[in-house]
């Protein structure tokens, strides 16, 4: 068997004349001038016809490389959901194989290296034959997937287009094993062929039974060659112009995606005197990573799968968001148009269909394409609300109050610092400086439920000798939900007041309990003048303390609890642990997880803007994640963030099992076994 191992290989070329090499270069650079022309065709799209040069306006500041590889080598995202995972894993490594076993054979074929022989020989035509059958599998569980099951959420806008893909690939499968198996009948059926090409010898004894004399087994071997060729090369031209680039762009998406950036939003020039309009109106006002996420979405629907407002019913599919700007430029460019008005006299959008997002980053968390879902409805909606003047009712109201109260309650501003009577709170002094400002928010301030977050964390920071205080009365609203509505006006004028208002104090960091303020302050405020605020959530602190030794929870607490983690905690400020750390540090508690948790919690539904209005279509978005809840059969409810608990405490008596549900904010489960 040595011998044999050693000796092993065969002859690469067999019975092709070399007039056919020729012609399969000529059409291997052909095939590589097409699919170099529809790249460079989609580069143009995507830097608005600045070529190269415009390649800078896309890089971020650091690149993913590690998410380049793992998206590279490994999919990326794509094993997030198992069975698309297991074919589209079939499929990718199979051709990857292939492309492997193809580069080696060229590599014996047309330089001195001969390395295609002995072992390398043998477990690359074996891995080879595999490999075929992988993708042959792989492309039956899609097809079924697609074309027999067919989830609404795989719609697409050229729902043929997949099966281009599917035949493309079969041809290079089938084509590819039917001339293995004629070479192994026309070399004489080498017996060891049985062991390393088991598909080819197969097919070889298939052919066997029709008895070809030498002429005819040369000609049939020559003619399905020159079709394989025309397949594999007619495959390598199609890649630039059809959904096979993604093999090339999702890495690259990868590459200059940087993390947690869809959600947010930069400021806008409100001095430009030569403004027309502001927000997204026009294909024109796409940024260029807005044209990479038109260019890099395959329509695989993940991000409708996930939406919490398409799971209530409601209009949005930020599939649709994509897709229908996609489509317009399409149809703008073949016009041989530059631009085109996206709110023209056939709107592309529709307001409750913008409205209706909830910002929770779940589309943007499960794309593999790393498109950026929210950052195409808030410009949108930007221009909906400064533009067409088009707001909900209830959240212009809410913005006014903000304005006049400090507050979207519109509960006097005078009163915001109530909940602090008798309590001894330290409140911020200019020239004396503290480790953290304490803030408050408005939910806080003026929510009986989150009044008591509020207080217990007050308690457990001084009890802990943390340096601290807060703004009292002078405190407002960071503007976060006049944001998510669309209003960047009087975001701007609120943003500018409180980064003048904060300036005036020294302190090291900022705390929150409430993570859409931990986002708008930490993040947001930092894209404005002087506006940078270190930010932490109030867990993230109280975990530190607790490791720390400052904070001891001693009392034990008996019960099972669920926590559902809010998405600016979670996904948008990448913070999973420190809640479940304050848990875990309490003797006797036990958490019981929910299926949809962490990186896959299902949005209450109040990001977004929703907490201050309600829309007509569907149903309560809140009710899909009580749903979640009441599976875990469970008395409570742990949570960190003010939307959250107003929002399941308002919404538990829509679902049966959750009725009598006691939500709390794991800071006040804490202060009960600490202080």
């Amino acid at each position: 068997m040595g011998d044999v191992a050693t000796l092993a290989t065969r002859e690469v070329m067999w019975n092709i004349p070399h007039s056919f090499k020729i012609v399969m270069y000529i059409m291997f650079l052909t095939s590589m001038g097409f699919l170099i022309k529809g790249f460079y065709d989609k580069l143009m799209f995507v830097t608005k016809g600045q070529g190269t040069d415009g390649l800078k306006g896309l890089l971020p500041e650091k690149l993913q490389w590690d998410r380049f590889l793992h998206t590279s080598l490994l999919t990326g995202k794509v094993p997030r959901f198992k069975y698309v995972g297991l074919f589209h894993s079939l499929i990718f490594y199979g051709f990857f194989i292939l492309w492997i076993a193809t580069d080696i054979v060229a590599v014996h074929a047309d330089t001195p290296f001969k390395i295609y022989k002995g072992n390398v020989y043998i477990i690359v035509s074996f891995l080879a034959d595999v490999a075929g059958i992988m993708i042959l599998a792989g492309l039956a569980i899609a097809y079924h997937r697609r074309y027999i099951k067919r989830p609404a959420y795989l719609s697409a806008t050229k729902p043929q287009q997949e099966l281009f893909m599917y035949w493309m690939l079969i041809g290079l499968v089938v084509l590819g094993y039917m001339i293995e198996g004629l070479r192994i009948l026309g070399t004489g059926m080498p017996i060891n062929e049985a062991t390393w090409s088991p598909v080819g010898w197969a097919i070889a004894h298939f052919f066997k039974a029709f008895s070809f004399n030498d002429s005819t087994l040369a000609l049939f071997f020559r003619s399905l060659w020159m079709i394989h060729m025309i397949n594999t090369m007619a495959f390598i031209a199609s890649i630039g112009y059809t959904k096979f680039s993604h093999i090339f762009l999702l890495p690259f998406a990868s590459l200059v995606t940087p993390v947690r950036r869809g959600a947010v939003l930069n400021p806008m020039n409100f001095e430009n005197e030569n403004a027309e309009t502001f927000g997204l109106g026009k294909l024109s006002e796409l940024t260029m990573k807005n044209n990479l996420d038109l260019l890099t979405c395959v329509e695989c629907g993940r991000c409708t799968q996930v939406c919490p407002a398409n799971l209530a019913g409601k209009i949005l599919d930020p599939k649709k968001i994509i897709t229908k700007t996609r489509d317009l430029a399409f149809e703008t460019q073949a016009k041989g148009e530059k631009d085109a008005e996206i709110w023209g006299d056939n709107p592309i959008f529709q307001s409750n269909e913008l409205d209706a997002c909830t910002t929770c980053g779940a589309c943007m968390e499960e794309c593999p394409a790393n498109i950026e879902h929210v950052n195409i409805i808030m410009e949108a909606k930007r221009y909906k609300a400064l533009t067409l003047g088009d707001i909900p009712p209830a959240a212009a109201d809410a913005v006014n109050k903000i304005k006049n109260q400090g507050n979207p309650w519109g509960i006097a501003q005078h009163d915001r610092f109530k909940w602090a009577d008798g309590l001894d709170v330290p409140v911020i002094e200019a020239g004396k400086k503290v480790d953290y400002l304490y803030y408050v928010g408005c939910a806080g301030s003026y929510d009986g439920s989150n009044q008591k977050v509020v207080k217990d964390t007050v308690a457990m920071l001084k009890k802990a000798g943390v340096s601290f205080a807060v703004m009292g009365k002078t405190e407002k609203c960071n503007g976060d939900p006049i944001r998510r509505f669309g209003d960047e006006y009087s975001f701007y004028e609120i943003a500018i007041e409180n980064i003048a208002n904060m300036r005036q104090y020294e302190f090291g960091k900022v705390v929150t309990h409430c993570p859409h303020c931990l986002h708008t302050i930490g993040k947001e405020y930092a894209k404005f003048e002087d506006g940078a605020f270190e930010t932490v959530h109030h867990t993230e602190l109280l975990a530190e303390l607790i490791d720390k030794g400052k904070l001891f929870p001693e009392k034990a607490i008996n019960e099972e609890l669920t926590f559902h983690d809010p998405c600016y905690l979670g996904r948008h400020h990448g913070q999973y642990n420190a809640p479940r750390a304050i848990l875990n540090s309490i003797q006797g508690l036990k958490i019981k997880e929910m299926e949809r948790s962490k990186d896959k919690a299902l949005c209450c539904g109040m990001g977004g803007g929703n907490m201050w209005y309600e829309l007509p279509e569907g149903e309560h978005i809140a009710n899909n994640r009580l749903k979640d809840i009441g599976e875990k059969e469970v008395n409570k409810l742990a949570t960190a963030c003010s939307y959250c608990m107003i929002n399941f405490n308002s919404s538990k008596a829509h679902v049966k099992e959750t009725e009598n549900l006691e939500v709390e904010d794991i800071a006040s489960i804490l202060a009960k076994s600490v202080l």
